[in-house]
């Protein structure tokens, strides 16, 4: 899919699901234990072990977008483009990612966690930029702090979304919202993938819910 088109799908769809398990087989399990649940781009992050294969294996799935996570260098987005993922995503700001990415016709989203971070990041050409540790830096609050000077800026955040905060998130525009690797795999452990695929469902219904309403008001 054309990055662009990419990024309007993760617009409609809003939740991203980061898997940094501790196996190749974990990473999988978590994966499509959410995709039952309704989510459909996950970020396959590279401290899982064997992430490439990982990656190469789900990209080959029609129901799912895979991205590869947690890339510091052009090797490794050059291993994850090359094993299927149709997003790069970084917890830092890594602008000399952003040409190869476009290069490959795949999207790169840098972290920032700084106002000249977030406009470097836009300036560079990054498809979207990543508040991270999103919880740490304001949450929510320091969202729309940053969209004030920045109105175009287009942004995911990671860190801390949780049942309370992710409609919000949803509500002030942000893009990208990705639920943490430490919920998904608590989860994975404690109920199992159906406990997974439910909490994810839950996740699914709760955005829908307040983007339909979202859409419903701004008709008024």
């Amino acid at each position: 899919m054309d990055r662009k088109k990419l990024i309007a799908e993760m617009q409609r769809r809003r939740l991203v699901a980061v898997v940094r398990a501790k196996s190749a087989k974990e990473a999988v399990e978590t994966a499509e234990a959410v995709a039952e649940g309704g989510i459909r781009f996950v970020e396959i992050t590279f401290t899982v072990p064997g992430a490439v294969e990982v990656i190469e294996s789900l990209s080959k799935r029609g129901n799912l977008h895979i991205g590869g996570g947690t890339v510091l260098s052009l090797a490794d987005a050059d291993r994850a483009i090359s094993a299927g993922a149709e997003f790069i995503v970084s917890p830092t700001l890594e602008v000399n990612l952003i040409p190869i990415c476009h290069d490959a016709k795949v999207a790169c989203i840098s972290g920032a966690a700084t106002p000249t971070e977030i406009l470097t990041a836009k300036r560079a050409g990054a498809d979207l930029v990543k508040i991270f540790p999103a919880d740490t830096v304001g949450g929510a609050h320091f969202v729309r702090q940053i969209l004030g000077p920045f109105p175009d800026v287009r942004l995911m955040v990671s860190g801390g979304v949780n049942e309370t905060n992710v409609n919000e998130y949803a509500e002030i525009g942000v893009i990208g919202i990705c639920l943490g690797s430490a919920m998904l795999r608590a989860e994975l452990l404690k109920n199992g993938r159906a406990g997974l695929a439910r909490l994810a469902r839950n996740f699914v219904d709760s955005v829908e819910s307040t983007l339909g309403a979202h859409k419903a008001d701004a008709k008024k």
